[in-house]
């Protein structure tokens, strides 16, 4: 008896228990929205590896040797600004060096004036 009442109930939410062919409709309006899109993914799957790469290549070629283009002229113009510019240095350089614990310490939390030339000599002072 209760599984009944429950069964009643949940027809009521069903739309096609009012509107017969209501499933029907609604897949077939679904299917009609989604032609175009299922059209398309078949006509991709057909596409082999070749035809992609041979699509992209024709756009992503020249976008690469002008990209290669511009950082060659960029590259020689920051050489010819600058022709002294040594190796730039990184952290990994600094802790590397041998420096005292004290040292190292004071530089990190900050407690030293920060200055170039003082930074220089901390980082230049222990190299033989």
């Amino acid at each position: 008896m209760k599984n009944e009442r429950r069964v009643a109930l949940l027809r009521v939410l069903d739309p096609a228990h009012e509107n017969p062919g209501y499933w029907e409709r609604f897949r077939a309006e679904i299917m009609e929205r989604a032609a175009f899109e299922l059209a398309r993914r078949r006509e991709l799957a057909r596409e082999s590896v070749e035809l992609v790469l041979s699509g992209w290549s024709r756009s992503l070629i020249p976008v690469a040797l002008a990209a290669a283009v511009i950082a060659a002229i960029l590259v020689s113009s920051e050489a010819v600004r600058d022709p002294g510019a040594g190796v730039p240095l990184v952290l990994e350089d600094v802790l590397a060096t041998d420096i005292s614990d004290e040292v190292l310490e004071t530089a990190i939390t900050g407690e030293a004036h920060a200055s170039p030339v003082a930074f220089m000599a901390f980082v230049e002072g222990n190299r033989p």
